[in-house]
């Protein structure tokens, strides 16, 4: 019956042709950004050969977020939402068409920070929307629906970018130049269905001065309470803040480990992204299947993440990368949503949307931040044999792996012998 139901919900949701545009819409959109995102790693990897360089990109795509996203949402609900998502998407399309015909590393960095930006502004603006464009009773499943549909997009463009780099280097000459205008593309059709979603267009209306509820200082202070109060959560908490922190070396040192540590091509790194991607799929649907033991999933999650990149640094394999890849995806995903849903259950409504906010702000800055000061250390290191075999990328990422394998365990060990 509850498969009934599902269906039911899901049929109704997409009668609606605001939302299904939408939908299709993050498609194209969600395909375009993760292919241009890979495209400007490698691109700055292929004109700075530093892993460092490469994780400014990732700083530029991740921390304005932490650090604007506020001030933009704000912005975002004085104006008109439909034309935000245009301009948001068309604006992202033209920075990422005009980079193959950028030469210098500082403007390509700078565009990619206006495209991040720009990026913000979309999804502030997306998701003050989908409420106009679905049943209230139906907004949870809308929401799930809207997430799926960004994230099931990112082993599609890996695919894609791992067959646009292998023809650009067999057509023409190596490069990420096809990648970018396809990226380009897609988002000119995305732009032209967002156009046509008319529940978005109009200002928002203004909020009542009477609908202030809870002071920042008292929903501070009950937080705190919360985290005090729940050792599970506790853990939860620290065991986030260590899998993102190490999580995040991977994010910048992913690139230089294939290019540089085993010798491969772009088209390599987008396979090994692609392999990630479906261990991630493979993850959502072992959360699903978890839920009475998502503390035990979660903790487990985190060791697993450090076993996989401890073993991608001492046997450096292009064909067992593939393979590691998957794993760390699934495990990745199980770490990430399990914590949400421990949040979720265990996290009062009234305090809820600021520990979530403290929560994505607060792990992304970490993550960009170790994940630099990972990328400095492997530069540091150098490229020759540093520890054994193993050059400077190597053994950040056994570091950064040996961490969250002890951290794993070490959390894991409370909930095991927890009472049920």
């Amino acid at each position: 019956m509850r498969i009934v139901h599902r269906f039911a919900v899901l049929r109704t949701l997409f009668s609606k042709k605001d939302f299904r545009r939408l939908c299709i819409s993050q498609v194209f959109g969600g395909t375009g950004e993760w292919l241009a995102t890979l495209a400007l790693l490698a691109l700055v990897w292929d004109k700075t050969h530093s892993a460092f360089a490469s994780g400014i990109v990732l700083a530029f795509r991740i921390l304005p977020a932490a650090l604007v996203g506020g001030f933009l949402g704000a912005l975002v609900d004085k104006l008109d939402r439909r034309r935000v998502l245009v301009a948001c998407t068309a604006g992202r399309a033209v920075i990422y068409g005009s980079l193959p015909f950028v030469s210098d590393i500082a403007p390509v960095l700078g565009l990619a920070l206006l495209a991040e930006m720009a990026t913000i502004g979309y999804v502030s603006a997306r998701d003050a929307t989908l409420p106009r464009l679905v049943p209230s009773e139906h907004l949870a499943t809308a929401n799930a629906v809207s997430m799926g549909s960004a994230f099931g997009t990112m082993p599609v463009g890996s695919a894609i970018f791992a067959g646009l780099t292998w023809l650009q280097a067999r057509v023409m000459s190596p490069g990420v130049d096809l990648a970018l205008l396809t990226a380009a593309a897609t988002l000119v059709a995305a732009t032209v269905l967002l156009g046509r979603i008319r529940s978005a267009a109009g200002i928002p209306q203004r909020v009542p001065a009477t609908a202030a509820d809870t002071s920042e200082p008292e929903n501070k202070i009950r937080l705190r309470q919360v985290l005090r109060e729940d050792p599970t959560l506790r853990r939860v908490v620290v065991g986030a803040v260590i899998a993102a922190c190490c999580g995040g070396s991977l994010l910048t040192l992913g690139l230089a480990y294939v290019r540089g540590t085993l010798h491969a091509g772009p088209a390599a790194y987008g396979g090994l992204l692609t392999s990630f991607c479906a261990g991630a799929l493979i993850g959502t649907v072992a959360v699903q299947r978890a839920r009475r033991v998502l503390p035990k999933m979660f903790h487990l999650g985190t060791g697993v993440m450090g076993l996989i990149l401890l073993s991608m640094a001492v046997f450096p394999s292009t064909v067992v990368g593939y393979g590691m890849g998957l794993i760390f995806g699934a495990a990745a995903v199980v770490t990430m949503l399990g914590g949400i849903t421990i949040l979720q259950d265990r996290v009062h409504d009234a305090v809820r949307g600021r520990a979530f906010a403290a929560a994505h702000g607060g792990l992304r800055t970490l993550a960009v931040g170790v994940g630099l000061l990972a990328a400095w250390g492997a530069n540091a290191l150098g490229a020759g044999r540093v520890l054994w075999a193993m050059d400077g990328t190597q053994v950040m990422l056994a570091a950064a792996g040996l961490v969250l394998l002890l951290a794993g365990a070490v959390l894991l060990r409370p909930a095991l012998t927890a009472r049920a």
